[in-house]
């Protein structure tokens, strides 16, 4: 009985495996080669943010000579980034109320908001803890709360690289759905003269934001342009720190049937790598053809929210 149990066993994991999509697999096999499961110690909380060194910050402080910053971030309200048509507008419904207190003879102004940055609309990261497989987090963590975004506390500060899909194709944004390859990114840094190298923070520019300017607003959350998932093979390879897009980049509908966010899933859990999505890059991309220049020193400061899943950011690159 024992034995015919076992046989059962073996002919249904057999058939679960031969149910898989080519893409899964494929998927399944990345995610594994890019696990960084104890590559910095069994306590690490900050992943690929160790590719950060000293070094690699004093040589990025050396980058800007103008003296100029660009913001890569909205202002946070209600309206000016979002998509009618998208369900995740009531999840990042924006609430800002001004009071008045009265003290000690001052009359004051004091704020209140209410927001959840997470979704389709504000500009923010995604901390290590926003996402698990199957409940295990980034390094075979379990408990959410250690991977909280505080652990970024002394701020990401490195050489920030712009690749320009939009400007690499001669196109004002690029079509919904689109899946950005490594060629894509290859040929942008030959054409360029640009190369993404260790510890850098990398930002994709789909077009998103102009799309939405000329086009108006469309079903985003499920149709987007976002990263092929071989790319994350090359971010790997690179050593890269932090990878950003004016989108959430995955892309939509995801070429994976069984995988709805994989560059998330590989980037947060596999990685340990920290993510920016909804980034304003039309003022960045606008600055780099200016100056024809494609890196920059990159800051990002996340607000201390003790055992938060992430945190809104305005990211500055100065040149």
């Amino acid at each position: 009985m024992k034995r015919l149990f076992l046989l059962l066993l073996l002919i249904s994991k057999i058939s679960f495996s031969q149910e898989l999509s080519i893409e899964k697999k494929e998927f399944d096999k990345i995610y594994a080669e890019l696990d960084n499961t104890n590559k910095w110690g069994k306590e690490d909380y900050i992943g690929t943010l160790n590719y950060i060194t000293e070094d690699k910050i004093l040589s990025s402080l050396k980058i800007p000579e103008r003296g100029i910053s660009v913001s890569l971030s909205f202002n946070l309200t209600g309206d000016s980034t979002k998509l009618n048509s998208s369900k995740f507008d009531e999840l990042s419904k924006f609430n800002y109320k001004p009071l008045a207190i009265d003290f000690q003879g001052y009359n004051w102004i004091i704020d209140e908001y209410k927001f959840s940055y997470h979704g389709f609309t504000h500009s923010h990261m995604d901390g290590l803890s926003h996402l698990s497989n199957n409940g295990i987090y980034y390094n075979s963590h379990t408990k959410p709360e250690n991977l909280g975004v505080e652990n970024y506390s002394k701020g990401i500060i490195s050489k920030g690289v712009l690749i320009d899909i939009p400007l690499l194709k001669n196109k004002e944004f690029i079509e919904s759905g689109y899946k950005i390859s490594i060629n894509d990114i290859l040929e942008f840094e030959k054409k360029f003269n640009i190369e993404i190298e260790n510890g850098d923070i990398l930002l994709i520019r789909t077009g998103r934001w102009k799309e939405k300017e000329i086009n108006g607003d469309w079903d985003f959350p499920n149709k987007s342009v976002g990263l092929h998932y071989r790319v994350m093979t090359l971010l790997g390879e690179r050593k890269i720190s932090v990878l950003g897009s004016d989108g959430t980049n995955d892309s939509n509908p995801p070429l994976i049937k069984e995988e709805g966010s994989p560059i998330h899933k590989i980037a947060l859990v596999a990685m340990g790598m920290p993510l920016l999505d909804n980034l304003n890059l039309e003022g960045l991309s606008k600055k780099c053809k200016e100056l024809n220049q494609w890196e920059f020193l990159l800051s990002i400061q996340p607000l201390k929210f003790e055992g938060g899943t992430g945190s809104p950011i305005n990211s500055i690159a100065i040149f």
